[in-house]
Parts: C-alpha cells; structure tokens; sequence
C-alpha cells in the first residue's frame, strides 16, 4: 500500500480532532521530504474522499451530494499526491472511466510543481504499478514519463544553483553558456524532454519547434501539453497536433483513431473531417469513447462527414442518450452503404 499525505491546506476535509493537531509541528514523512506524516484516520479519509470522487465521475452517484464530492476532490493538494496514485490506478482498471483521465490530469499538475525528487521517483514508479491492460495506458505512459522529466528538471537545477552559489563564493562573474544550443539543432528526445520543464514563452517555442517535427514521441509531447495546460498553451498544442495528423496518410490516420492518448484520438477525428475521409464507422465508434472531448470532435466531424446530417448525442448527454446516438448513427450509415 502506498503511503498517503494530507497538507495543511486540506485541513478542512479532516475530523476535527485532526484539525487542531495541525496547530503544532507535524512529523515529517520518513520517505518524502516535502510531505509530514498520516494518521490511519487521516488516510482513510483521503481514500474516501477519492473513492467517493471515482463513484461520482463514474455516474454512481447522482444528486445534490455531487457538488460536495467534486469540491472535496478539488480540495487535495500536493500532499494528496500518494492517495491519488492509488485513485488513478484504481480507476484505470474500469472500463470507460472518465476518472482516470481527470484524476491523471490533477496528478500532472501536482506533480509538475513538486521539487520533492523523492516523491517523484515514487509517482513514477507506482503510476500504473500491476496494470497490465488497461484504456488508459497512454494516459498512465504520459504521466510517468512527465515524472521523469519534472524530476531531472529539479535535479539539473539544484546542480545550476550549487554552480552559482560556488562561483559567487569564488567573487567571481558569472557568464552565459555559450555552449547552450539553439532549438533547431536540439533532438526530438531534447526537446520533448525540454517540453516537460520548460514554461511560458520557452515552452512555446518549444512546442513550436516540435510541431516541424514528425515522430510519434512529437505527438507524444503535443499530445501531453494539450492534456495538461489550459489556455494558449493548449491552444497551441492542439493545433500543432492537428497539423501533424492532417500531414499523415490516411491509413496512418486510421490508426490514430484508437491511439491510447486522448488528445491524439480527438486531433485525429479532426483529421478526418478536414481531409474528408470516409471514416465514418470509425467516427461512430468514437462517440462512446471515455473522454469527452474524443467525443465531441467524432461529432462535430460525422455531422461535417454528412453534410448536416446530425443524430447527437448533444453536450451534456446521458450515457443512455450516447449510446443511442451512435446507434441512430450506424443505422444511417447502413442506409448511406445499401442505397
């Protein structure tokens, strides 16, 4: 069993017992530097609190009790991290759980701010620890791999401030590194490894660099920057993605339909319907797909495909009104073939 964290900041979620202890020094976890130690009650609540989560996502739970799970849930911080491990590997083994992915994408952002290398190594290591076989194994290969890099990012830059700390003791100036080289002459592994740690305007020119690349590690990082940041960045992300689906050959195409990374999945619905391919089974068999916007580009684009034609299913449908659209769907193709 892992070991899990609760930080100061989620205090609230705790018993109130629990929540006076916070006023005093709390003993630091013997693994994690970064992370104070739990109680048995204290981690039987952060279970709760994700399984809870996990049941709500997964359509068990309905009602007003949701908006109390969700909060709760969004509550965890880095401290979370050890207990949302065992979530993530505990969604991943249902099948079309949505939680997987929104549970991986909390872990990313966590894990993406940590400069615990310990706990790092930790959530690379037990990301998908005993599963085999699993819809969402691009989605776990994605986050140990971002462990890694985040990892080696602290690492380099705890090497750079002992460097400056010694060349100050030393009086002496520092000095740019010549030897840095230029985007253009990095390798995929170097940039997609620079993709990971980088932020703001070096991440995108990062990003840019690599979508004149072409690769399947280059859809792997594209892939993984629109999954993980919002805004321009993901902007920018999913239209380098689409770029580099569209320059494929349809069969290539094809196959990405059921790449195991979401992000490549939608990209290459997209695809489809720019480049008018006749991949409408294909579509179809999208719009039940675990992760909603997968679904949303197989519609948009089976509704381009047929020139208006549209069966749904409409945002906010019921898993019932989503398996009946792809129904009504198959039917119309079956029409489309036979006449």
């Amino acid at each position: 069993m892992f070991t899990s964290i609760l930080t100061l900041s989620i205090a609230v979620l705790l018993p109130a017992q629990a929540s006076s202890q916070t006023q005093t020094p709390r003993k630091q976890h013997s693994l994690f530097p970064s992370l104070i130690e739990l109680t048995d009650e204290e981690e039987a609540k952060l279970d709760d609190i994700i399984d809870k989560f996990i049941d709500y996502d997964s359509g068990k739970i309905k009602g007003p009790d949701g908006k109390k799970i969700v909060a709760d849930f969004q509550k965890l911080g880095q401290d979370a991290i050890p207990a949302l491990i065992r979530g993530l590997n505990k969604a991943a083994q249902i099948e079309h759980s949505c939680p997987a992915v929104t549970i991986a994408k909390k872990l990313a952002r966590l894990l993406g701010s940590s400069k615990d290398t310990e706990l790092l190594e930790f959530a690379r290591e037990n990301v998908g620890a005993g599963i085999e076989r699993s819809r969402h194994m691009g989605v776990i290969k994605d986050l140990r791999f971002q462990c890694l890099l985040r990892k080696r990012s602290v690492e380099q830059a705890g090497i750079a401030a002992t460097r400056s700390r010694t060349q100050l003791k030393a009086n002496t100036t520092a000095k740019p590194d010549s030897g840095q080289r230029a985007l253009q002459d990095m390798t995929i592994t170097q940039l997609v490894e620079s993709a990971g740690k980088e932020r703001g305007a070096k991440l995108t020119q990062v990003l840019t660099e690599l979508g004149n690349r072409r690769g399947d590690a280059v859809l792997g990082a594209l892939g993984s920057a629109a999954a993980t940041y919002d805004g321009d960045v993901q902007k920018l992300a999913r239209e380098l993605l689409d770029k580099q689906l569209t320059a494929l050959k349809p069969t290539e195409i094809k196959l990405k339909l059921r790449d195991d990374r979401a992000e490549v999945r939608a990209a290459a619905a997209r695809a489809v319907g720019s480049k008018g391919l006749r991949f409408e089974r294909e579509l179809i068999d999208l719009l039940t797909d675990e992760e909603k916007g997968v679904r949303r580009a197989a519609h948009d684009n089976l509704v381009k495909l047929s020139k208006g034609t549209d069966f749904g299913p409409k945002a906010g449908a019921t898993e019932d009104e989503i398996k009946l659209a792809a129904k009504n769907w198959r039917a119309w193709l079956e029409r489309q073939n036979g006449s």
